[in-house]
Order: C-alpha cells, then sequence, then structure tokens
C-alpha cells in the first residue's frame, strides 16, 4: 500500500520496498535515499529502524501523528505523518527531509510550537555529560560506565538526569538519538 502510494508519486523514484525493519540491513538502498516507514509502534520500531537505517533521512507514517511528532523529532527522524497521508503529502514530506528540511501536519507544527517542544537545549553538557552520553550511544550500562570512569553509579545516574533534563528528553534512547542528531556524539 505505501510502496503504491510512492510510485504513484511522479517526482519519487521507488528503489526498494520491504516488509519489516530487519529487512532494512541487506537492502540494496542508495545512500542518498530517504527511508519512508510506517510505523505501528514508534516506541518499539523506531530505535531498531535508526539504527538499521544508518542515520539515513527518515519519513514516519504513524497513528496520532501530532502526539508521535515530538517524540519521532528527538529520535532523528525529519517527518512525521498521519497513516492516510496521501501521496502528495508523503512526496512532499521525502522532498522536504531530503534537502535537509522538517515536514509536519501543520496541527502538530502548532502543537510542538505550543509546548514548546521544538525548542533547542539551553543549556549546554559538560564535557563529562558529553562523555557519558557517547558510552550511553555505545550501549553501555550505567554500571559500566561507572568502571570505565571510576565513579560510582549514583555519579552515573545523576549525570544522566542531568542529561536527559538538559536535552528536555525522557529516555536514553531519546537522548542519544538527540545526541547524535545535535553532533555531540559519533557513532
Amino acid at each position: 500500500m505505501l510502496a503504491e502510494a510512492l510510485r504513484r508519486s511522479e517526482y519519487l523514484e521507488l528503489i526498494d520496498a520491504i516488509q519489516s525493519v530487519a529487512d532494512l540491513v541487506p537492502s540494496p538502498l542508495a545512500t542518498s535515499a530517504v527511508i519512508v516507514a510506517r510505523l505501528h509502534d514508534i516506541d518499539q520500531e523506531l530505535p531498531r529502524l535508526l539504527v538499521a537505517g544508518e542515520r539515513r533521512p527518515l519519513v514516519l507514517l504513524g497513528a496520532h501523528a501530532r502526539q508521535a511528532a515530538r517524540k519521532a523529532l528527538r529520535a532523528g527522524a525529519g517527518a512525521m505523518l498521519g497513516l492516510h497521508a496521501g501521496h502528495e503529502q508523503i512526496a512532499a514530506a521525502v522532498m522536504s527531509v531530503y534537502h535537509g528540511l522538517v515536514a509536519l501536519p501543520a496541527g502538530a507544527a502548532r502543537l510542538l510550537e505550543r509546548s514548546g517542544a521544538l525548542a533547542t537545549p539551553t543549556q549546554p553538557l559538560t564535557l563529562r555529560e558529553i562523555e557519558i552520553l557517547s558510552l550511553m550511544a555505545g550501549g553501555d550500562s550505567n554500571k559500566t560506565i561507572a568502571a570505565r570512569l571510576s565513579i560510582s553509579v549514583h555519579t552515573v545516574k545523576f549525570h544522566i538526569s542531568s542529561i536527559l533534563a538538559k536535552l528536555g528528553v525522557g529516555t536514553r534512547t531519546e537522548a542519544v538519538a538527540l545526541g547524535l542528531k545535535l553532533g555531540m556524539v559519533v557513532l
């Protein structure tokens, strides 16, 4: 269904259509390709998609696009559309994301603007927080981070709490995704 909508656009070329995130890794997608994905559970599927997509631009379609837009953008997606977006909307979002822009339905953009979710972090991370964020991006647990930095697990938890607050996110995954997007962390 999604592949058919993309094929109808005169502005896009569909390179490949796959059924699951697991199929993305061996897929011969061009490095300049934009990934368009329909997600049923953004919390479960988005982290896997970010890893498998190798930081390619993302256009996401999902239920409750207005509510999911903040989470999708913070994680690194370039667009969040509703499940029933037409091929014209999808094409516009793909072209926008390909050129480095963000695409959202007007209602979602207004909701994010009112909530202050589009603001950039006001407090910079300390060098220690950036170091811990980098270790988090590598998949290290609090205990492993503490051992590597010769600090207590309690201190690691304190720093992670500070990182989450400064970045305005709620989870480690969101913090790492935003850190990657802002260039604070490199994998």
